[in-house]
């Protein structure tokens, strides 16, 4: 004799939402015109820290970034052509080459202050150094980077890779959108 064992309907009701919440999406956006659709995912700090050994002290926001042209026609992917902005913060920036994030050269800017006239005044600045300076060995997560990061060419089929932003990764991703200049538009994806 097979018994059937009932869970009371208070049961299912409160796991519910405790098994649904372990399968959380990560917050995306998509865009399309008549030249091509867009998708950008945010990639979360674990993420970006298991893909590179680093989360790049949590400076950037990262989007993984799917370019579908449509029609079959080609479409030149230009990292210029994208902008983030945190509509929260007012911060805007494009996107980084691998080079910029993990390259074995720095800039460095020096500012130079002069005296304040007077306490409530802030220290003008009388001039900046800059100095460029070329180091022997880059970041171990250079080569990986250049691998996953979204290539800049003209293409008739979907590409994908990584747009790295220098805004902090503690962004809010309800807060974020990203611009992208078409042919055709200018295309906002916000995330949800």
């Amino acid at each position: 004799m097979n018994r059937v064992k009932i869970v009371p309907a208070f049961l299912v009701v409160t796991l519910c939402p405790v098994l649904m919440a372990g399968e959380k999406k990560a917050p995306q956006g998509r865009g399309e015109d008549d030249s091509v659709v867009i998708t950008a995912t945010v990639v979360a700090p674990e993420q970006v820290r298991q893909m590179f050994g680093s989360d790049f002290d949590n400076n950037f926001t990262v989007l993984d970034v799917t370019i579908t042209p449509k029609g079959g026609k080609p479409y030149a992917v230009a990292l210029d052509d994208f902008i983030l902005r945190s509509e929260s913060s007012g911060a805007h920036s494009g996107p980084l080459a691998a080079g910029q994030i993990a390259g074995a050269g720095a800039l460095v800017v020096e500012r130079v202050y002069g005296d304040r006239p007077n306490v409530d005044s802030a220290r003008p600045i009388e001039g900046t150094k800059i100095q460029i300076k070329d180091g022997e060995k880059s970041d171990p997560a250079f080569d990986a980077l250049k691998q996953k990061i979204l290539v800049e060419k003209t293409t008739a089929e979907p590409e994908s890779g990584l747009l790295f932003f220098p805004l902090s990764s503690k962004e809010k991703p309800k807060n974020l959108i990203l611009s992208c200049k078409t042919p055709a538009s200018r295309l906002r994806l916000s995330f949800k």
